[in-house]
């Protein structure tokens, strides 16, 4: 079945809410081992919850089942999450392309994001898609107390494909 980009059904929004938490929780677990969890299932899901009033959301889906989740609030994007068993099958690029298209449209200039130094892949596939890290942190202003870094991207029309 063809994945399908689509913004979360309103009348399905804390299922999908649910859904979406669900495949970040679980790459997480399967990425970063070891990675501290400061907050319960609950508390999880009511956080994508809210993200999916507050924010720009788009949600990657393959029939029912949701397989990816990207999440933009002005210029910073909050997530983007790739179930573990559909990586390197062009998801996470397109749930990218669409954050970007957005914001060009926006007349956002540039967009920030956040990972963990550790997720050696997250990090090459930002460097691919141009974002260039600004600042290393040691992890202490983060809730799992992780050495992170924040990454950059300049944007415009052509970028984006526009």
């Amino acid at each position: 079945m063809e994945i399908v980009l689509r913004r979360p059904d309103p009348a399905r929004l804390d299922e999908e809410a649910d859904a979406a938490m669900a495949v970040q929780r679980t790459t997480l677990q399967a990425t970063l081992p070891g990675l501290p969890h400061p907050h319960t299932e609950e508390e999880d899901r009511a956080w994508m919850r809210d993200n999916f009033a507050r924010c720009s959301v788009w949600l990657a889906v393959d029939g029912d089942r949701i397989v990816g989740v990207a999440t933009r609030s002005g210029a910073l994007v909050r997530q983007l999450y790739v179930a573990t068993d559909r990586t390197r099958a062009g998801i996470g690029q397109r749930l990218l392309d669409a954050m970007l298209a957005e914001a060009v449209a926006e007349s956002i200039l540039t967009v920030d994001l956040w990972t963990f130094q550790r997720n050696a892949g997250a990090r090459r596939f930002y460097e691919r898609n141009g974002f260039v890290a600004m600042e290393f942190t040691d992890g202490a202003s983060n809730e799992e107390r992780e050495p992170d870094v924040r990454y950059r991207r300049s944007i415009r029309a052509s970028a984006a494909g526009g």
